[in-house]
């Protein structure tokens, strides 16, 4: 590990790793009705909903579904899937803002995982459209280093693209309010890097692997409460 890392995370443990993967078996649709029955109701703002790595609009759809019964107006990102921050895929999100605000006014953005480290650097490239981030799983904090593989092969995966740079960009205080829900039960990044240590109060704890996160109740909930509170 660099010593120049102001914080060094520690990968998960191989035991909560393998946990994910017997928990990918038990992932089902969420009752998105009977969290909206009790949810506070939206206010029909926008809320821009971004998928994890190598994930498609098609992990937030039962989040979207539950924000439209809220009453709010809830969009995926519309990229196709989440390869990382290329240059594409991050000028393609930051337009995707940019029409929504242009739209509705400023927009909400919620991110799963590599889709959380977008939506913070959508708040840093444009706050004046952003409302308030909510990241899930996210490892902003020392992103190269926080996943379960190792940062060689991360950064060899991601040659050429801008996890350096946008890492750099995000792990500072966002100029908008932020939120963070992580889970000591992660087997796929740290979940110390998923949380602020600077503002305790920005961060949820839930209880769910890494990959159940897209579908557990307990996370929606937190996120349409989130959403309500600005």
């Amino acid at each position: 590990m660099p010593a120049s890392l102001p914080y060094a995370p520690r990968r998960p443990a191989l035991v909560r790793t393998c946990a994910e993967m017997t928990a990918i078996a038990r992932r089902a649709p969420v009752a998105t009705d009977a969290i909206a029955a009790r949810a506070p109701r939206g206010d029909g703002s926008a809320i821009l909903a971004l998928p994890g790595v190598f994930r498609t609009d098609a992990q937030t759809a039962d989040l979207r579904r539950l924000l439209t019964a809220l009453g709010y107006l809830a969009y995926g990102w519309e990229l196709g899937r989440n390869f990382g921050p290329t240059h594409g895929l991050m000028q393609g999100a930051l337009d995707r803002l940019k029409a929504l605000a242009a739209a509705h006014g400023q927009v909400s953005v919620v991110g799963f995982s590599m889709g959380g480290l977008f939506a913070r650097w959508l708040a840093v490239q444009a706050p004046a459209l952003v409302r308030q981030v909510i990241t899930v799983g996210s490892p902003w904090r020392a992103a190269v280093h926080s996943a379960c593989v190792p940062a060689p092969f991360i950064k060899t995966a991601y040659r050429g693209q801008n996890l350096g740079a946008m890492a750099a960009d995000i792990e500072g205080p966002l100029p908008v309010p932020a939120t963070s829900l992580f889970s000591r039960r992660d087997g796929i990044v740290a979940w110390e890097s998923c949380r602020d240590p600077a503002t305790p109060e920005s961060n949820i704890e839930v209880a769910c692997p890494h990959v159940l996160m897209e579908k557990d109740a307990e996370v929606f909930r937190h996120i349409a409460e989130r959403l309500a509170a600005l």
